[in-house]
């Protein structure tokens, strides 16, 4: 039994077996905690809408009906008694003023290095094999990695395979956050799609010219692993020979622009950093052109 327990009906949900409604931040009472500890009572502005319910007491219920209800809050309540359990006091204080309370700020402390507090042994130093400020990081070099940082070509790249770049000229960078979205959240809101109702692949002047693209052209992105439809967006924000490309679109409740534009199906999964893991998003290869397909 598969159950989802989401605001809006995700990929995820689409699979699911039962999907539980939960709201958001706007229809329950909970806290709000700040950078410098400073903390505030968080009061709903409107009643659940629908059958939606926080997701804590979804696992409250849920756990009740297991027979070990006990263990979570059974009201929004009981969420704020629990969370404050250590510092009832506070709770009461957070009642009683409704802008929020500054609770005790631990002083900032200056040269934790010279008093033990970076290392876990607590002796003098950094958290380092040597306890000094390593500029060759010994701890790569234990594992078999140079010390320094060694510039390396793209796998996939201007320098590398020839025949691959002939057939795909630009460089693709993706990743690039815009304001209207939270990586791939927000596109159903009509509000926030509005400020960018397409997602965009922006181009040099030099480069669309040379593939007869213009400022508002649906196009056809490629690479070696697919192809995905974005609109050109001419300008100077990028440089000749490159492209950087919104991410974001491919979920199914997303307008039917955004949906239909996922970048990943044009990145290399099996490309990575062979140190962290981390997906090369900055350095693949990618070919432009103005798309004739008609837009259903």
């Amino acid at each position: 039994l598969m159950v989802v327990i989401d605001r809006f009906m995700t990929k995820d949900a689409l699979y699911a077996d039962v999907v539980l409604p939960a709201t958001t931040y706007f229809e329950i009472d909970s806290y709000q905690r700040y950078p410098g500890g400073y903390t505030r009572l968080r009061h709903k502005v409107i009643e659940p809408v629908g059958e939606a319910k926080n997701d804590i007491l979804i696992m409250g219920e849920l756990a009740k009906r297991l027979g070990f209800g006990e263990l979570y809050p059974q009201s929004e309540e009981e969420v704020l008694t629990r969370a404050f359990a250590r510092d009832p006091e506070l709770l009461a204080r957070l009642k009683e003023n409704e802008d929020g309370v500054q609770s005790f700020k631990k002083p900032m402390e200056f040269k934790k290095y010279e008093q033990g507090l970076l290392r876990k042994d607590g002796r003098p130093g950094f958290p380092t094999p040597s306890g000094k400020v390593e500029l060759v990081a010994a701890l790569l070099e234990k594992h078999g990695y140079t010390g320094l940082p060694r510039y390396v070509d793209p796998t996939e790249g201007p320098n590398g395979n020839q025949e691959t770049f002939q057939s795909y000229p630009l460089i693709l960078n993706t990743g690039t956050r815009i304001q209207s979205t939270f990586r791939s959240q927000h596109l159903n809101i009509p509000s926030l799609v509005r400020l960018q109702d397409k997602p965009l692949v922006h181009i040099h002047p030099q480069d669309a010219d040379q593939r007869g693209i213009q400022d508002g052209d649906r196009v056809l992105v490629k690479t070696k692993r697919g192809q995905v439809h974005f609109w050109a967006r001419v300008g100077d924000q990028v440089r000749p020979g490159s492209v950087e490309i919104n991410q974001g679109g491919g979920s199914p409740i997303q307008v039917k622009a955004w949906r239909e534009a996922n970048v990943n199906f044009l990145t290399d999964f099996y490309n990575r950093d062979p140190i962290s893991g981390f997906p090369i998003f900055k350095a693949l290869l990618c070919e432009v052109e103005p798309s004739h397909d008609p837009v259903l």
